[in-house]
């Protein structure tokens, strides 16, 4: 399945289950070279791509849930309190995309929920189990190229993965 984010925020996120499974951030393919600039840029060529309301969208983040709908919620209408942000319980994604958009993570709240809205779509399959969304996302992460993906992510350069880690620190303010 796959939705807007601006259409799963205002229907409160009804249409996911509270069942674990998998799940891949879309950006329209307007601001993914603006978005990935500060870090060195992507290779285009190698993030996959799919037409979706006749638009080019391009994979960037791919992700596992115990609970898909809560996942959601918290990517997508998390608040960027002072305390989220240090303890780091501020989403990964919310993180990283404050960083990207050149905003400290305290004052990041609105630009990042309006650049979601505008700019993504996420789309979800649910798992029997949490493990089996952990080996899915082994091999996708094995497989595939997701610029935005950290935590076991070897498909991209040391370099470019560092420089992101630099630029989330700069801005966990």
């Amino acid at each position: 399945m796959i939705k807007a984010v601006k259409e799963l925020k205002k229907e409160k996120f009804a249409s996911i289950d509270h069942k674990s499974g998998v799940y891949i951030w879309w950006f329209q393919e307007d601001c993914v070279n603006k978005l990935l600039k500060p870090i060195g840029g992507g290779e285009m060529s190698r993030i996959q791509k799919k037409i979706i309301a006749g638009k080019n969208y391009y994979a960037l983040y791919f992700g596992i849930a115990k609970d898909c709908r809560q996942r959601a919620s918290w990517h997508m209408a998390q608040h960027h309190t002072l305390p989220a942000v240090r303890s780091g319980f501020l989403s990964t994604l919310r993180r990283t995309l404050s960083a990207l958009l050149n905003v400290n993570m305290t004052a990041a709240e609105n630009r990042v929920n309006n650049f979601i809205e505008e700019n993504c779509y996420w789309e979800w399959s649910y798992t029997n189990d949490k493990k089996e969304a952990e080996k899915m996302e082994q091999r996708e992460l094995r497989n595939n190229y997701y610029p935005l993906n950290i935590q076991g992510n070897k498909n991209v350069p040391k370099e470019y993965l560092s420089k992101l880690k630099s630029l989330r620190r700069e801005y966990k303010k």
